[in-house]
């Protein structure tokens, strides 16, 4: 009855271990000699895991000095060629000769059908300085190269020795477990164990990054067509400044003739419009004025006596 208890309580251990944070000193134990005994076993656990450490210490630094140099390359190149494209699949076909690939690619079209591209290459680390000789090769000009490297040997050493310990923190959580009685233990047991695991994991994920950064080294290729690498200039003439300059002289101009225009049409014209309707007015009475001074010259040319009687 006390096994099948025991499985029941574990069985709930697994299920809301993952919302569980206490340590394992954290968790008040019974009364019983036999579960204390248990406890302070398992308490021991990580000291046994740290003088494993310093007893292994010398045979890491023999180690450190035995292993390959686990060195990152990374590199970065801007070439002008002359054409991008032809560039980009000779690039290609030279790095999966080499077993390596092309891990991005970026492309940019100008007019005239040129175009900026931009590769990320992944080569063996022992093709990397091969690759970036043969990439100068196909450049008509290399206008920017830079090589960085990490040494990381320490570090992966280093992380051997973490995951072994933990590895062995494991084992002998797992053997407490198996022998632990009380239902409190086993879940201090396994939350315990569960962060160890998720500890083992994580090393292990970052020893396999370093791995595979060590053995397949980073290039980044920008190749940029000759048309576009430098601008055309001669005794300080920039062709593109004057096409500029002439843009905008233009539209200065377009805008003077609509702002005169818009002046012209609300200001000007019902002003000579007006002053039109004066004139005309004005021309009219004066033609009628001098019709009629006419008829009375005529009148007094032709009855001159009869004027004077009348007078």
């Amino acid at each position: 009855m006390k096994n099948k208890m025991m499985v029941l309580f574990l069985m709930l251990a697994l299920v809301f271990s993952g919302c569980a944070s206490r340590s394992a000193s954290d968790v008040a134990m019974p009364a019983e000699a036999p579960v204390m005994e248990e406890m302070v076993e398992y308490k021991t656990v990580s000291d046994e895991a740290g003088s494993g450490d310093s007893s292994a210490g010398a045979g890491d630094a023999m180690g450190l000095e035995q292993m390959p140099k686990m060195i990152i390359y990374n590199g970065e190149m801007a070439l002008v060629v002359k054409d991008t494209t032809a560039t980009q699949a000779s690039i290609t076909t030279l790095v999966e000769s080499l077993e390596g690939y092309v891990s991005n690619a970026s492309s940019y079209a100008y007019d005239g059908g040129l175009m900026r591209i931009n590769l990320t290459l992944r080569v063996p680390a022992d093709q990397f300085h091969n690759v970036m000789a043969e990439l100068r090769t196909m450049a008509m000009e290399v206008t920017q190269e830079s090589i960085g490297s990490q040494d990381v040997t320490q570090e992966y050493v280093d992380l051997e020795s973490r995951l072994r310990a933990l590895e062995a923190k494991a084992d002998r959580l797992e053997e407490l477990m198996e022998e632990a009685e009380d239902t409190e233990a086993v879940l201090a047991v396994y939350q315990e164990l569960s962060s160890t695991q998720q500890e083992i994991e994580q090393t292990k994920g970052r020893m396999q990054y370093l791995e595979r950064s060590a053995a397949m080294a980073t290039i980044e290729v920008y190749l940029t067509p000759d048309e576009l690498s430098q601008p055309v200039e001669i005794a300080g003439w920039r062709p593109a400044g004057v096409m500029k300059e002439a843009f905008e002289a233009l539209i200065g101009a377009f805008q003077f003739l609509v702002n005169a225009l818009i002046w012209i049409v609300i200001l000007v014209v019902p002003v000579v419009i007006f002053l039109g309707l004066i004139f005309f007015v004005l021309i009219r009475v004066l033609r009628v004025v001098f019709k009629r001074r006419r008829r009375e010259s005529a009148v007094e040319a032709v009855h001159p006596a009869t004027g004077k009687d009348k007078g």
